[in-house]
């Protein structure tokens, strides 16, 4: 691989992720709760049984 081409990616692909994963990372972050970490106040309990281990 050039010099050129080498420095052309290693400036570009920052780039890209800055304007790409970051903006997408906050907006999904802002509009939903993929973990689903907000309390149910109606629960009891948050345990979920698994059953016995052999």
């Amino acid at each position: 691989m050039s010099t050129a081409r080498r420095a052309a990616v290693n400036l570009l692909l920052p780039v890209v992720y800055v304007l790409l994963f970051i903006p997408a990372g906050l907006l999904t972050r802002l509009f939903r709760d993929p973990l689903h970490r907000k309390p149910d106040r109606s629960a009891t309990s948050y345990w979920t049984d698994t059953g016995p281990t052999t």
